[in-house]
């Protein structure tokens, strides 16, 4: 091959080297620019929502905001549930979900009223609890589901409470139950309603209530701890 043969296999390798790397700068170049079309087409989308939104007349921008918050609240007050049942026997839950005029009602028809009260209730079963039975092999177990027609959560739990004393699973106390929670306009609980509660297979009705049913069981004998039964007629005078 001639020299000149060679200069001209040289250059046209070179030339083809060129376009190569031009080929790749065009490609990197296009897309770029279609990830920049991309990003572009996103930031106009969310500021056109954001638009639409802030362009809502005003009585339909106070609905859509306060329906906004109901929603934040409802999705709160249903994660709070979720995490405060398993361990409701002897923490304290979180109060927060619930509105300041809260309703609470037991299948007796008992009422309370306000969340002072209803606090004290918490405070009152977990004592009880506590005093006669083993939290750390006590359980609660739960299943919740959200209630569209009623604007209101159920949730089905069991509790099975082990005595301290000869404490084991075949003299347990059973208690089922269904607590509905209904829900205010901004998705705070307003009304707790326990339902078709029932203790070791017997249904609670009137005239007796969560307390008053506990009270009925933890005095037969077999219940009461050796050398506490002054102190049970004690915690139940109310």
């Amino acid at each position: 091959m001639g020299k000149s043969s060679v200069l001209i296999l040289a250059f046209a390798l070179a030339q083809s080297t060129v376009q190569g790397f031009q080929a790749v700068s065009n490609v990197q170049g296009m897309m770029s620019q279609l990830q920049s079309s991309v990003m572009d087409e996103i930031d106009t989308q969310s500021s056109l929502s954001d638009n639409v939104t802030r362009d809502l007349p005003p009585l339909l921008q106070t609905l859509a905001d306060e329906r906004r918050e109901y929603e934040l609240n409802l999705g709160k007050a249903m994660d709070t549930l979720r995490k405060d049942y398993p361990h409701m026997l002897y923490q304290t839950p979180d109060f927060s979900i619930y509105n300041e005029n809260i309703n609470v009602l037991d299948p007796s028809g008992v009422q309370l009223t306000g969340l002072k009260n209803y606090k004290h209730s918490f405070t009152f079963l977990q004592t009880l609890v506590r005093f006669f039975y083993n939290t750390d092999v006590s359980t609660v177990q739960s299943r919740m589901i959200y209630d569209f027609a009623r604007s209101s959560i159920r949730i089905s739990w069991n509790a099975v409470l082990v005595p301290k004393v000869v404490g084991n699973r075949r003299n347990a106390l059973y208690v089922d139950g269904v607590s509905v929670y209904k829900m205010d306009v901004d998705g705070k609980i307003l009304e707790h309603k326990v339902e078709k509660m029932v203790m070791n297979g017997t249904p609670v009705v009137p005239p007796y209530g969560v307390f008053s049913a506990l009270k009925e069981e933890l005095l037969q004998g077999q219940r009461i701890p050796v050398g506490v039964g002054v102190g049970v007629g004690a915690m139940f005078k109310q």
